[in-house]
């Protein structure tokens, strides 16, 4: 990205992981169109900021490639945000951290 704004590979990058993240969200169930909402912006952050955090490893620079990874860190990008968030305990479910409920 440039500091002038967002180029058309970044506008691109960030439609391929929104619809990837559309895809994640339409194999779940969720309770509410909130909870909806949030899972897709949730898994096109991701896709937007960790595609550039992995390809650079993998030493991928063709735009179509990039775009394809998009996608798919938008498809699994959500679901990692999710193992994210039960790992800290960040669901709001009760008991210590490590997954025991009390002194039994």
């Amino acid at each position: 990205m440039d500091k002038t704004g967002l180029s058309a590979d970044d506008v691109q990058q960030i439609v391929a992981g929104f619809f990837g993240s559309i895809v994640g969200v339409s194999r779940q169930s969720h309770q509410n169109f909130g909870s909806l909402i949030i899972s897709v912006l949730s898994g096109t952050a991701s896709a937007t900021y960790l595609t550039p955090v992995i390809a650079a490893p993998l030493h991928i620079t063709d735009p179509k490639y990039m775009l394809g990874l998009s996608f798919l860190m938008g498809t699994l990008g959500l679901r990692g945000v999710e193992l994210v968030t039960a790992k800290l305990n960040l669901g709001g479910s009760k008991g210590k951290p490590d997954g025991s409920q009390g002194n039994n």
